[in-house]
């Protein structure tokens, strides 16, 4: 039997499998009751609940840790579900390929808020964060094979030297009139530097410039890979039980190559290939000589044009006034990125960066002395009634905020070093506690008088 976490990640995946292709199928749905009923993986309501507000990426970190004849049995579960319905089509088998990989191979999956520029669904991305390497020079070698094989099995493969050379075919005078026409309101150095940028473009600045810096996408794994964006799924927030927000996630799989990086995709389409029963569309190669404003070309047009730089930025928490004001703050002052949190999160979150930069973090053990528990609720109290109308509460510790407040700062944009601040639980011997990496030079505290 699943443990109770593991049933909650399962559930994610399922139900990212069932809205795949965009379609829920009725027998979907009956095999869906089948597998979560008391006879199945026993997941209760509450649970599937749960599941809606993991990513999937931390879904598969906890599905990977489950023993081999477990994860076997997972993944021919998910098989079994796409053809519940008789057919399983390229977007489900990309899923389970991806699952798959992760559980029995040495794939990662990453889950980024997806924000306004996106890379579509079968994208394949060569990624590595050094130039001229040997996988490299195997992936230019193998090129056309490579484009050939991955366009066959429904993939549009993106070599960024490829696409770089393909706005350097355009001409300059040709891509800068239509950079301006893009931005009309660019001054002419900002145009040419649009301009040089997409016909320069090498595969490590895009990963250090664009991935990381824009989309938030940081590779866990320096070695070349192949980046295949897989889905798109949401994340509910609920502040209340009439009251839910969606963010939508993208999720990747992350496949590492050597030298060897042609017979590596060949096995990969294979596998691919065996899962599906319906007909696959191949994506043709684009014309080089024209603007591109579709695909991966528009994605990359729009991150240099459009996409907004992460800076590092200082943790603000506002009391002074009765309203719980929390942001980023850039290091200049000159730019502030709201984090939207109810009075009750940013007093909670307020005392976590207090405890954190005072010393361990906020305590969390199961069983306080009635003078410590007493003394951590009137800190929290006299902070609390300040900003929630005079409101109190018994119990500070509740994982459903902690959980919505690392949620709420992932999906932020622009802060370069947003991983300092999301709280983590932490257990040290007897301890227990939540804390913040950040310092004190980080964070900011204006408290009422």
């Amino acid at each position: 039997m699943l443990e109770r976490i593991q049933r909650i990640a399962l559930a994610r995946v399922l139900s990212d499998l069932i809205e795949a292709d965009f379609i829920v199928e009725e027998k979907e749905m009956d095999f869906f009751e089948e597998a979560i009923s008391k006879d199945g993986f026993c997941i209760s309501e509450a649970m599937l609940i749960e599941a809606k507000r993991m990513d999937f990426a931390k879904a598969m970190a906890i599905l990977k840790e489950l023993d081999g004849p477990t994860r076997d049995a997972l993944v021919e579960t998910l098989k079994r579900l796409s053809l519940s319905d008789g057919t399983c089509v390229p977007l489900e088998a990309i899923l389970i390929c991806c699952v798959d990989m992760a559980l029995r191979a040495d794939a990662h999956v990453l889950s980024v808020p997806t924000g306004s520029i996106s890379i579509e669904n079968m994208t394949a991305i060569y990624v590595e964060h050094a130039d001229g390497t040997a996988t490299d020079a195997a992936i230019r070698e193998s090129l056309p094979q490579i484009e050939a094989e991955l366009a066959r099995a429904g993939f549009d493969f993106v070599y960024i030297p490829a696409v770089a050379r393909d706005f350097r075919a355009l001409g300059a005078d040709y891509l800068h009139k239509v950079v301006k026409y893009m931005i009309p309101s660019a001054s002419a150095s900002r145009i040419d530097d649009v301009c040089q940028s997409l016909c320069s473009l090498s595969t490590a600045r895009f990963c250090r410039d664009l991935l990381c810096r824009k989309m938030g996408i940081c590779l866990t794994d320096r070695t070349p890979s192949l980046l295949i964006k897989v889905n798109e799924s949401d994340l509910i927030d609920a502040f209340g039980n009439d009251d839910a927000e969606r963010t939508r996630f993208s999720n990747f799989l992350q496949v590492g190559l050597t030298e060897e990086a042609l017979p590596t995709i060949l096995r990969l389409t294979s596998a691919y290939r065996t899962m599906i029963n319906a007909e696959i569309y191949a994506k043709p190669r684009p014309a080089s000589h024209k603007f591109l404003y579709s695909g991966f070309h528009r994605s990359l047009f729009d991150l240099i044009a459009y996409g907004k730089e992460a800076k590092a930025c200082r943790l603000v928490f506002d009391f002074s006034a009765h309203a719980a004001k929390v942001c980023f703050e850039t290091e200049d002052g000159s730019e502030r990125i709201v984090l939207k949190l109810s009075p009750q999160e940013a007093v909670l979150y307020l005392m976590i960066a207090r405890k954190s930069v005072e010393g361990d973090g906020l305590d969390w053990r199961e069983h306080l002395s009635k003078t410590e528990k007493q003394a951590l609720l009137h800190e929290y109290n006299l902070l609390y009634r300040h900003v929630g109308k005079g409101n109190s509460v018994s119990e500070y510790k509740d994982r459903t905020q902690t959980h919505h407040i690392k949620t709420r700062i992932k999906v932020l944009t622009g802060i370069a070093n947003a991983e300092m601040f999301i709280p983590e639980h932490v257990r040290q011997g007897a301890k227990s506690f939540y804390r913040i990496k950040a310092t004190r030079d980080w964070v900011r505290f204006i408290l009422p008088v």
